[in-house]
């Protein structure tokens, strides 16, 4: 459910900035700037981004080094995810602790030549990291369970097809099993 709600969530920012930019383009083109698009847009791109970056996350579809992951056997795999996973979410907290404390830095602080304040643009790097701590928490459980369970002929979500799924080209090759 939550995945569907940031999906629609991150299309309707995408509409929102490209309709704003398109209409202060074109009443600039008539002579009447409109100021405040540039600051808007930019407010909604950094909400765009760190909920994009966490729906990116939660489908493994993020940048890896794949030529080590290809060497690894599945199991090996699995258990480098959990320990990555373990640190990201640690560098998570971190940035999340002081993203809470930037967002207090400068209250009176506004956003361009808006009135919004400037901390509904800082508190998106708290609540983007904290969504992310919360889908590699998701993720470390699920991996943790397939390790430890017999998975086969269940639907994987996505991330984890993705982990596997670069595994079987080296595994077949190795003459290596793909399941664990």
């Amino acid at each position: 459910m939550w995945n569907y709600v940031e999906r629609c969530l991150t299309a309707v920012l995408l509409a929102s900035i490209v309709i704003l930019v398109l209409l202060a383009a074109t009443l600039r083109t008539f002579g009447v700037p409109v100021i405040w698009s540039v600051d808007v847009a930019q407010l909604l791109f950094v909400w765009l981004s760190v909920l994009a970056a966490n729906q990116a996350l939660r489908q493994g579809t993020h940048a890896r080094l794949d030529i080590l992951l290809d060497r690894l056997t599945v199991k090996m795999r699995l258990r480098l995810t959990l320990l990555l996973n373990c640190i990201s979410i640690l560098c998570l907290l971190v940035v999340t602790v002081f993203g809470i404390q930037l967002v207090g830095v400068n209250p009176a602080r506004t956003l361009g030549s808006t009135a919004i304040p400037y901390a509904m643009v800082t508190a998106a790097l708290p609540c983007g990291a904290a969504l992310m701590i919360v889908t590699l928490i998701k993720q470390c459980f699920t991996v943790f369970k397939y390790l430890h369970q017999s998975q086969e002929g269940q639907p994987q979500p996505d991330f984890l097809q993705s982990i596997l799924r670069s595994a079987e080209p080296s595994c077949k090759d190795s003459g290596q099993e793909i399941n664990p």
